[in-house]
């Protein structure tokens, strides 16, 4: 298709850096309709979305067993989707999100072309421009530009307090999946030429990522959930490794190919750097973002059992090595059919300097946490899932395309029970994105 039929807007972040807020600010103009997160696995789940929004006498601001601070949304972030529903979804894949995360020669599956493409034309439809703001996109920013044109925007946030809000979400809520989407992704992707210069004795395990079906993809998942959630005090060093290699690397591959580079961090820093931002993207999108309700939150960590700085120092020395030798050029010129728009060199750069940014506020922030080894596992140990345990992980893969259903009606029961009764505690909740 030509590369100008559609003329979209794309987003590429990452979960826990602002992504949702971006896109709120972005929904507000009516010149665009934004799409959330559309690539991820299980938005082609009809049953799931219309019976969420259905449920009218569940609050959306109910207790929690922790807070997603997402307040700033007047409405679910799914509604277009919702509104698409009969016309785009059926052509959703099922598991996108890590299936050719790094497309082969930057080409897009035909599957995921399709189902952009049916997005695209609906907003088109109702004389809107299309706005796509992913977290699984960073990685495929390339082939989307090759294959759609548009504007592109690459987002990101302060490395180490993202890294919090990840930690953050295991120790109140025992939620697993953003600690474990570095190693996944670095994972499944792993033979790669990106991730390749990632040294091989830090590179995340290479597990068979199956998801012909629900069951397989469940169990391929889990899989990564139990090694990050090990209660080994080393654990909690490889796993901010792999996010440090995650965050420079896909960062990079985004930059390099995106017209425009947000940091959401000097949107709230910097009132020259907001106005500034403003002015350059109204050019683009032809309405004035409004920023007035931006939060920042600060979630530093340190742990007892490494050196944050060695280990940025670590990560930044073996990437700036592949630069030098050319490896790391290669692989992100592979990412798409086209010249990157930025030079590796100037990406690389700029996302280096934001890591010794992050370090200097970390070092100087007053609301820094110390978690010691002992502590650390302690936390693993509470949040530990049945599931991780391999025998019992494969017992629940088999008994999964019956019992998943029932598991999820026993849920949807009592979480009507407790909204019913005024006794919502700690409901389970899995989410993808915000900070």
């Amino acid at each position: 298709m030509p590369t100008s039929e559609f003329d979209p807007i794309f987003v590429h972040a990452s979960p826990r850096s602002g992504s949702t807020y971006f896109f709120n600010v972005l929904r507000r103009n009516e010149g665009l309709l934004c799409f959330n997160e559309a690539i991820i696995d299980g938005k082609h789940d009809l049953a799931k979305f219309r019976k969420v929004r259905k449920k009218k006498n569940i609050e959306r601001n109910e207790s929690k067993s922790w807070d997603l601070n997402h307040h700033f949304l007047d409405r679910e972030d799914f509604d277009e989707f919702i509104e698409a529903w009969n016309h785009v979804m059926h052509l959703c894949p099922k598991f996108p999100a890590f299936q050719d995360y790094l497309p082969p020669k930057g080409v897009l599956s035909s599957e995921l072309c399709r189902y952009l493409s049916g997005l695209m034309e609906h907003a088109r439809s109702r004389g809107k421009r299309a706005t796509l703001c992913e977290i699984n996109s960073r990685g495929r920013a390339g082939a989307l530009r090759a294959t759609f044109g548009g504007f592109h925007i690459a987002q990101y946030r302060d490395p180490l307090s993202q890294f919090g809000s990840f930690v953050r979400a295991v120790i109140e809520g025992g939620f697993w999946g953003f600690l474990a989407f570095p190693a996944t992704e670095l994972g499944t992707c792993g033979t790669h030429p990106l991730y390749q210069i990632v040294p091989e004795r830090w590179r995340a395990p290479l597990l068979p990522w199956l998801a012909e079906t629900r069951a397989q993809h469940w169990a391929s998942d889990a899989q990564y959930f139990a090694v990050v959630g090990s209660p080994e005090p080393e654990t909690i060093e490889k796993v901010f490794r792999w996010h440090l290699f995650s965050w420079i690397l896909t960062n990079l591959a985004a930059i390099s190919y995106s017209d425009f580079i947000l940091d959401i961090d000097r949107i709230y820093d910097d009132a020259d750097y907001r106005v500034s931002a403003v002015g350059d993207l109204a050019k683009e999108i032809e309405a004035t973002l409004d920023f007035s309700d931006v939060r920042k939150f600060v979630r530093y960590y340190k742990f007892e059992t490494f050196d944050v700085a060695a280990v940025c120092a670590q990560v930044a020395s073996a990437i700036e090595s592949a630069l030098r030798d050319g490896r790391l050029d290669e692989a992100v010129r592979s990412l798409g059919t086209q010249p990157p728009v930025i030079s590796t060199v100037t990406a690389f750069e700029l996302l280096l300097a934001k890591v010794h940014d992050s370090l200097s506020s970390m070092t100087s922030s007053a609301d820094c946490r110390s978690i010691s080894s002992e502590q650390w596992t302690a936390i693993a140990l509470r949040n530990r899932k049945i599931w991780f345990n391999p025998s019992v992980r494969r017992l629940a893969q088999r008994v999964y395309p019956w019992a998943a259903p029932i598991g999820r009606a026993a849920r949807r029961a009592g979480v009507w029970y407790r909204a019913k009764t005024g006794r919502a505690a700690n409901l389970a909740v899995s989410v993808n994105s915000g900070v």
